[in-house]
């Protein structure tokens, strides 16, 4: 079975890819790219991950019907929820030092990071949850979603290497001690996006 993912990123397809193959499931994993996305980035302006996951698979769906692709969509979306900040930044993770950014494109890529750090500035409560929605959209329009949690806290500082995601860099995991730019692949195995990723595949 051919399984379409909304994305055009070779590393979350090989990932996806290598959880199937984990799982002993024979699905073959295409990316937007492969089945010739041409309508540039889709614009999720839902207010919760799940809304924003249901319009990028709802979005590859039309395009797909168009091209008589017959195959079932997988879309997620993500984010970090910190309690001090009321859910900040929430279903802005990926954009959330967009407008410093666009005033002053000096700032360091991790501006986000930066950002957060500052409005935490010393609050004593420190506690976030990354999440993951998962949409998994059939050719015929019918749809269900899972979700998957890490439980966390933010360090008062940025730990080790900046790289994308660059909220792994002060995020620390639940019954560990580091941050998740720290954590083991087959640690990582076992948090939120592929908590999400499996419980889907296993309803395909």
């Amino acid at each position: 079975m051919k399984l379409i993912f909304g994305t055009t990123s070779k590393r979350k397809v090989e990932d996806l890819q290598n959880t199937i193959n984990e799982m002993n499931l024979d699905i073959e994993v295409l990316s937007m790219e492969d089945i010739g996305w041409d309508r540039g980035e889709i614009e999720e302006n839902g207010t919760t991950i799940e809304e924003n996951s249901l319009i990028k698979a709802q979005a590859i769906l039309s395009f797909c019907k168009d091209h008589n692709i017959n195959y079932p969509i997988m879309a997620d979306d993500a984010g970090l929820f910190v309690d001090e900040l009321n859910g900040e930044p929430g279903i802005y993770t990926g954009r959330y030092a967009d407008d410093e950014l666009a005033i002053d494109p000096k700032l360091p890529k991790y501006q986000c990071v930066v950002k957060l750090l500052r409005k935490l500035n010393d609050g004593n409560n420190r506690n976030a949850i990354y999440r993951c929605c998962v949409t998994t959209m059939m050719p015929n329009g019918e749809y269900h979603q899972e979700l998957g949690e890490s439980e966390g806290t933010i360090a008062k500082e940025i730990i080790g290497d900046l790289t994308k995601p660059y909220f792994y860099s002060v995020f620390i995991l639940n019954g560990t001690n580091v941050a998740f730019n720290k954590l083991k692949p087959e640690e990582l195995d076992n948090t939120y996006r592929y908590k999400a990723l499996k419980k889907a595949l296993k309803n395909i």
